[in-house]
């Protein structure tokens, strides 16, 4: 398991920005909702989300850091954000009930989890139908050779995680969500693999809808 040296890595984090996208400016916050970041860190996307929300919104962050909690919280005193609360927890175990959020966010983060199709079944459980969320993560087009996703230092350095983006696609149509669509894209060479970056969204549907998109 890579989950002691993720909180390791991240423990030692304290100015450096770890995201792989801008998805803030995707997700189109409107007053009132409620939004769940997922492995907020430091929570500086969050605080800004629960400025969006206003009084009647509310933000949740989560982070399996408790070292990261504890900044997020700090700087949510600073900012004198009271409509935001940040728990430590696994993004494949979230302690919200059933259609209860209006969107999720996570920048970089899903990537250290094994199950992917884990993280999105619960992120379509706890949206309200009709929800949305804006994800940016890595993936490859070739899979990443065995010793390197199995090497939990290579995951927590933000790409021995990366699944294939057939990979990824499986997941998210498994959880739910059958319209994927790509917002933006970024190719790059990490330690001499080809790596993507992608930022993404899709909706929880309102009724049932098994049609199929292209990711």
């Amino acid at each position: 398991m890579s989950v002691f040296e993720i909180i390791d890595r991240y423990s030692q984090e304290r100015d450096s920005n770890l995201s792989c996208g801008n998805n803030l400016g995707y997700l189109a916050v409107s007053l009132g909702e409620s939004i769940v970041d997922l492995g907020c860190g430091r929570g500086l996307e969050a605080i800004e989300v629960a400025k969006l929300v206003g009084d009647k919104g509310y933000v949740w962050g989560v982070d399996i850091t408790p070292r990261m909690i504890e900044l997020a919280r700090k700087n949510a005193g600073l900012h004198k954000a009271n409509n935001i609360s940040f728990l430590v927890g696994l993004m494949d175990d979230l302690p919200f009930k059933d259609n209860s959020v209006d969107a999720v966010l996570s920048n970089c983060a899903i990537n250290h989890v094994e199950d992917k199709a884990a993280v999105y079944r619960e992120i379509h459980r706890i949206l309200k139908p009709g929800g949305r969320f804006v994800v940016s993560d890595i993936m490859t087009d070739e899979p990443l050779p065995p010793e390197i996703k199995s090497d939990p230092q290579a995951i927590a350095s933000c790409f021995g995680g990366a699944i294939t983006v057939k990979e990824y696609q499986h997941a998210l149509l498994s959880a739910g969500f059958s319209e994927v669509r790509v917002l933006k894209e970024k190719r790059y060479t990490k330690n001499g693999y080809d790596m993507i970056s992608r930022t993404f969204t899709s909706r929880k549907p309102e009724l049932d809808d098994l049609r199929g998109g292209e990711f």
